[in-house]
């Protein structure tokens, strides 16, 4: 007969057996997701992979020709940072599935919710979040050097 602590402990790490293949698929799928975004003119389309890499930037139309230097340099980084934040939405989307109710995904990546330490990278959250402590491990925080 097993204990009801045993039958917890089982029901626990089949839960988190669940977990990690739910992520494991996840994290499989966005190696195939990839953003476009247009400028609104059409002079430049960028794309992106799920992790904002930028993966092609095309001219669907020949208006760049006429667009000074600074112009376009600009319609870039505007471009590529609207690629990058559909391709980061869409990487958000893919995990709040997985993870408590209320957790402000969005702003732990973009630093919203830390503006002292900025975003966290989407591998370090995820080990964070799943991080397991071995017995020689002290589960106790440490402190930030310089800290008092």
């Amino acid at each position: 007969m097993s204990s009801p602590l045993s039958n917890q402990v089982e029901q626990a790490l089949a839960e988190l057996e669940r977990q990690k293949a739910a992520i494991d698929e996840i994290q499989g799928g966005l190696h195939t997701v990839y953003s476009t975004v247009t400028a609104k003119n059409r002079a430049v389309a960028v794309t992106v992979d799920s992790r904002g890499a930028v993966t092609g930037i095309k001219f669907p139309t020949s208006a760049y020709r006429s667009m000074a230097g600074p112009e376009l340099g600009e319609l870039l980084v505007d471009t590529i940072e609207a690629a990058r934040g559909e391709a980061m939405a869409r990487t958000v989307a893919a995990f709040e599935s997985l993870l408590p109710a209320g957790l402000p995904m969005m702003d732990l990546l973009t630093g919203g919710a830390d503006p002292e330490h900025g975003p966290l990278p989407m591998d370090q959250l995820l080990n964070e979040m799943f991080r397991t402590v071995g017995p020689d491990d002290d589960p106790t925080p440490t402190p930030p050097a310089g800290a008092h």
